[in-house]
């Protein structure tokens, strides 16, 4: 029987060392202790026991620190579970503290490991000490060391527990200046940025990582520490002293927008360069919005079409190069409006009402097409506009353009008949069928 024992540890030991890297000591006799001990600890573990495997896990850690890194993966998930199950803030703080140390623990014994871990050391800690304002320097030390070793790979909440730790710090009077409050801000920006562009590129959902955005800007925003003065003062000399520089232009974009400063030439510039080195749809069609409000249709133009083609999502696209149509109608380009009108239509056509009726009212308004040589051909453009009042579905409107048609005494007169083919000239250039208006026998 002891021989079968034996048979079984060594191939259940010899089973973890393949999954876990164990590494057995030796000496016969602390070997054979080690794989019991540890037998004892996965088995207590697995089952629930946490009680019981605590004890074994105080003595593999006194005695064997090295034996597996298991041994510190398995004792900071018994000891979270104590913490969430703590029914005392004394309970709490040990089993807080205990993690806390197991991680030390793990990191001097693997370092190799805390490059890929110590986000999860951070995000632990938030959880356990962010009511503790004596903890508040731990929690931003631990989130920086998190940036410094993972980089943008971090798991993307430690960008919104990063910020909320430092707005409490600062609430806290713990000696956090403005400007590294910032540096903070940028660092959690320019990570969850980078996260949610990974995300579009795989074709993932960024509906998460938009609120930690979202999160973090807010925070900003609601500490008043930046206005359009701090902007001008501080910022935007070192811009125009260095106006490639994506980094400053992304900030200058960001605290000016939060801070309602983007009327000023400075901001539209670092728009550009913001746009430029990471193109985003929000920017480009506030650069045409900027542009629009100035009337320089050109400009304006140029940014709405790059927002048309940056765009993700059909209604985005839709909605720019609406803007575009209005202003090819503005500029009296009536073709030009139109040909964009239908196409964006076919991007997105919740647009169909909107656009067939402007077209229509374009018809309507070409008084400059009238030859006023032929009552009947004259007329005949309310006829088309009629067609697309129809194709938009506005009713009422096709009932106006309807009014508008030839007289039947009109029709007799030319010597034409309903039905006839009539060209509308013009930038119109359509062909119709001849109808009366409605009030005619």
């Amino acid at each position: 029987m002891r021989i079968k024992f034996l048979l079984t540890l060594i191939i259940i030991t010899s089973g973890y060392s393949a999954m876990a890297q164990f590494k057995w000591p030796e000496n016969p006799e602390k070997r054979s202790d080690a794989q019991t001990k540890w037998t004892l600890f996965s088995d207590t573990e697995k089952a629930g026991n946490y009680d019981a495997a605590k004890g074994h896990l105080e003595y593999i850690l006194e005695n064997y620190p090295d034996l597996s890194e298991s041994t510190y993966i398995k004792g900071i998930s018994i000891w979270d579970e104590s913490y969430e199950n703590g029914k005392t803030d004394a309970e709490k703080l040990k089993a807080a503290d205990k993690v806390m140390s197991l991680y030390d623990m793990r990191f001097k014994t693997y370092p190799d490991s805390k490059k890929e871990n110590i986000g999860r050391q951070a995000n632990s800690a938030y959880k356990y000490y962010i009511t503790d304002a004596a903890k508040t320097q731990y929690l931003l030390d631990l989130f920086k060391l998190t940036y410094e070793l993972e980089g943008n790979e971090a798991f993307y909440s430690i960008g919104r527990y990063y910020m909320q730790t430092a707005v409490l710090g600062y609430a806290r009077d713990i000696g956090l200046t403005d400007d590294q409050l910032l540096d903070i801000y940028n660092r959690c920006t320019e990570h969850i940025d980078y996260q949610i562009k990974k995300a579009k590129s795989q074709g993932k959902s960024t509906k998460s990582m938009d609120a930690v955005k979202e999160f973090v800007d807010k925070k900003l925003a609601d500490l008043n520490l930046i206005d359009c003065d701090f902007i001008v003062e501080k910022l935007v000399p070192q811009f125009k002293a260095d106006p490639k520089n994506e980094e400053l232009a992304n900030k200058i974009f960001v605290y000016a927008f939060n801070g309602g400063c983007t009327d000023a030439t400075w901001f539209i510039d670092a728009a550009k360069v913001v746009l430029e080195s990471a193109p985003q749809y929000g920017v480009a069609n506030l650069l045409g919005s900027a542009y629009l409000k100035e009337k320089d249709y050109a400009n304006a133009k140029i940014y709405y079409q790059k927002a048309v083609d940056i765009a993700e999502d059909n209604t985005n696209k839709g909605k720019a190069m609406k803007q575009i149509v209005l202003m090819e109608r503005l500029e009296g380009n009536k073709a030009e409006a139109r040909k964009l009108a239908m196409a964006s239509v076919e991007i997105d056509p919740t647009l169909k009402e909107e656009m067939y009726t402007l077209i229509g009212d374009m018809v309507m308004q070409s008084n400059e097409c009238d030859e006023k040589k032929s009552q009947v051909d004259d007329r005949a453009r309310f006829i088309v506009a009629y067609d697309y009042y129809l194709k938009g579905g506005n009713q009422l409107k096709a009932s106006q353009a309807k009014s508008y048609f030839p007289s039947g005494g009109d029709i007799f007169t030319e010597g034409k008949e309903l039905g006839d083919s009539v060209t509308v000239g013009c930038w119109i250039q359509q062909t119709v069928k001849l109808q009366k208006r409605p009030d005619q026998q």
